[in-house]
């Protein structure tokens, strides 16, 4: 069987809605759209990601709560990095590397850790999904909006739920017990390697379940979603303040419709700094309004460019005065 690199797969897709993306691109407007920008709103929009990063430090520190005590000033700076990251490095780098300073920082499990951050982006897909849906029943009943509505509706609800299901009634042991005893029949040798492997396996499987344990404390699920809420009105006050900048005049449901549109486009795996899903995303949503392609390209351009540069700057300064290079990253 030909194996294809996943680098190769990652290069693939990124073409694929490039293609897409400046297929009938003018890109004499698409200049002049981005020249339109107001350098005076170039400080709100830096203040606006900062606030941001902080609301996602104030939930990720809910998450974490019953783990480790993590202060919000080393937390903000972290969650900053971890979106660099995201942006400069594939596969979602960042979450990683969240994950394993936190873990390696307070000696906590590290797995546990990184399911905490996958429940932190289920609720992120909720809250997306949330504004979606207020953009289609309010303003825009487009069929192809309410499509996406009920899957990704489905996908997040339902991720969430099963994750409800895997703290309360957890039977990974069984599972394992149940898997370990038919391998008494195995040859001693196949048996030991199969054993370590399930060992391994379910230690993993529970660590993992172990990130979702907030779960259990009704009262601070209040305060991870008010936090999660406050995380994407941010992300759309960054789009608003882009676009108010170049004296396009829209209303807050085509933010609301481009925050959704995002959260789905990141699900899709691309090369680094999102390029391609990301900025058909932002297009596909400013068509419904019958909003140019080149408009919405200048936004993701701007929008990109800022996120990168103040995620960055803050990312330089937080690995190096915690000594760690991006080889180290990359190896983990």
């Amino acid at each position: 069987m030909i194996r294809i690199p996943k680098r190769l797969i990652l290069l693939l897709i990124t073409l694929v809605f490039l293609y897409l993306v400046f297929i009938n691109l003018d890109i004499k407007e698409l200049i002049s759209a981005i020249k339109e920008f107001k350098p005076s709103f170039i400080i709100l929009l830096c203040i606006s990601i900062v606030m941001g990063q902080f609301c996602r430090a104030l939930c990720f520190k809910q998450l974490i709560s019953k783990t480790v005590n993590a202060p919000l000033y080393e937390l903000t700076p972290l969650c900053l990095t971890n979106g660099a990251l995201n942006i400069l490095l594939p596969a979602r780098a960042g979450d990683f590397f969240r994950a394993f300073y936190v873990g390696n920082k307070y000696n906590v499990n590290k797995v546990k850790i990184f399911g905490s951050i996958i429940l932190e982006r289920i609720f992120d897909g909720i809250i997306t999904l949330l504004f979606v849906f207020s953009a289609v029943i309010l303003y825009n009943k487009n069929q192809l909006a309410v499509n996406i509505c009920y899957i990704t509706g489905s996908v997040f609800l339902g991720s969430l739920f099963l994750a409800f299901l895997a703290i309360k009634f957890n039977k990974t042991d069984a599972v394992f017990n149940f898997l370990k005893n038919k391998t008494r029949f195995f040859p001693d040798k196949i048996k030991n390697i199969f054993d370590s492997f399930l060992h391994f396996f379910n230690k993993v499987c529970n660590s993992f379940i172990d990130g979702f344990e907030i779960l259990k404390f009704p009262g601070k699920l209040f305060f991870i979603l008010l936090s999660s809420f406050s995380i994407w009105f941010f992300e759309g006050l960054n789009y608003f303040i882009i676009i108010q900048g170049i004296n396009c005049h829209v209303s807050w449901s085509v933010i609301l419709f481009i925050i959704g549109f995002i959260a789905v486009a990141c699900v899709i795996p691309s090369t680094s700094i999102f390029i391609g899903p990301y900025q058909f995303a932002v297009i596909s949503a400013f068509a419904i309004y019958n909003i140019s392609k080149e408009t919405a390209l200048a936004v993701t351009f701007i929008d990109q460019a800022a996120v990168t540069i103040v995620s960055s700057i803050v990312a330089l300064i937080f690995l190096l005065k915690n000594n760690i290079s991006i080889k180290d990253i990359k190896i983990k």
